[in-house]
């Protein structure tokens, strides 16, 4: 695993990102059409070739004018990464958009530690990404020094260089976790290209949550995790038309919300995947992995009265009191949602650790600005 570093204005960032990554981008559009919900999307009797044809023209007109409207700087980014790739900003468009797909949205666990709560004295954000297994082999660790904003430092799943969970020269840092809103979008964005927008001009908690308040969300729930250098955290819950604000000293997120406010539009608590998802979740409860995943982080940290690096990584590779690694446990190990990266921020230190793929299973390697 190694850090890409990319400077310069938007175009240029994404021009280099694209001709570094082009193979990789190549690869993964080769095999995008047996992807992600593309694949429960299209109709077996439907090539593959005019299926993605279609759908690529489809969701250039639902998510372009957005991004140029509301994000014009990481449009241009785009632009430049389908340039540096060799290929058109319409299937950098329909890769990035595999990230707002319903049935991707099914896992993450996060937690925050303020400075007094650890032995080493430096706030943590901590998060696993649960996603589509398919999906391990394209995501980097990425540096982006723009022109007109500020540096930031996390990991995105290619072709997209927005970032999930990273944080910026200034130690603002996040962790997002995807939430299951039934609000109806209008606006089609990535959030992860909308935390790599505020990460770029935001210095401050408050600068980060009037940001997240204000601006023009994707079609998709979130909760997301906010901390500075000086351990202040905040919690935000997201969905395209709303939002809650957590005010806690210690933090533990999984993928449903916690306030009442938000709860109201949030999928039915016993509300099953029907056979429309990926066969792999028929039948269960979409709520289920969450609220375990919740129950143990906590259960977890209250055995602890100062916790250790050390400590964090146990929990991040926990597979529940008895051990066998489940679609239920923190490290999840299943064939569609599983944990395919694991994250550890150190919004002092301005520094990651991270492993891609199951972390029990994987070395955390370090990065920083």
């Amino acid at each position: 695993m190694e850090k890409i570093l990319v400077s310069g204005d938007h175009y240029k960032m994404g021009l280099d990102y694209g001709r570094i990554l082009k193979h990789r981008i190549h690869k993964m559009m080769e095999n995008l059409a047996d992807m992600g919900t593309i694949k429960v999307m299209r109709p077996k009797i439907v090539p593959k070739k005019w299926f993605l044809s279609t759908l690529k023209k489809d969701t250039e007109k639902l998510m372009k004018n957005d991004l140029l409207k509301y994000y014009p700087r990481q449009f241009e980014r785009l632009k430049g990464v389908a340039d540096g790739a060799g290929m058109e900003v319409s299937m950098i468009i329909l890769m990035i958009s595999l990230e707002a797909s319903g049935f991707g949205l099914g896992g993450c666990t996060s937690l925050g530690l303020p400075s007094e709560r650890t032995v080493e004295g430096e706030p943590i954000l901590a998060r696993n990404f649960d996603f589509p297994l398919e999906f391990t082999e394209y995501q980097v660790v990425i540096e982006s020094r723009p022109k007109d904003g500020y540096g930031t430092l996390g990991c995105s799943i290619i072709p997209s260089h927005g970032i999930l969970d990273g944080l910026n020269e200034y130690g603002l840092s996040i962790v997002c976790n995807f939430a299951y809103s039934l609000d109806r979008p209008t606006c089609i964005v990535p959030l992860s290209i909308t935390l790599q927008e505020m990460l770029e001009n935001c210095r401050s908690i408050d600068e980060a949550l009037d940001f997240l308040k204000r601006c023009e969300r994707g079609g998709y729930g979130a909760i997301i995790t906010i901390m500075d250098a000086n351990s202040n955290i905040k919690v935000i819950e997201l969905s395209s038309h709303n939002y809650s604000i957590r005010d806690e000293n210690t933090v533990v997120a999984t993928n449903h919300y916690v306030t009442e406010k938000m709860q109201k539009i949030e999928i039915p608590k016993q509300a099953i995947y029907s056979k429309k998802a990926p066969k792999e979740l028929w039948g269960k409860r979409v709520h289920e992995s969450s609220e375990k995943r919740y129950t143990r982080v906590e259960s977890l940290l209250r055995t602890l009265d100062k916790v250790q690096e050390n400590n964090i990584f146990r929990i991040l590779r926990d597979h529940g009191e008895e051990g066998k690694p489940s679609d239920l446990t923190i490290c999840r190990h299943t064939q569609y949602h599983n944990t395919i990266r694991s994250t550890i921020i150190y919004p002092k230190s301005k520094a990651i650790k991270t492993a891609f793929g199951n972390p029990c299973e994987k070395e955390y390697q370090y990065f920083k600005f």
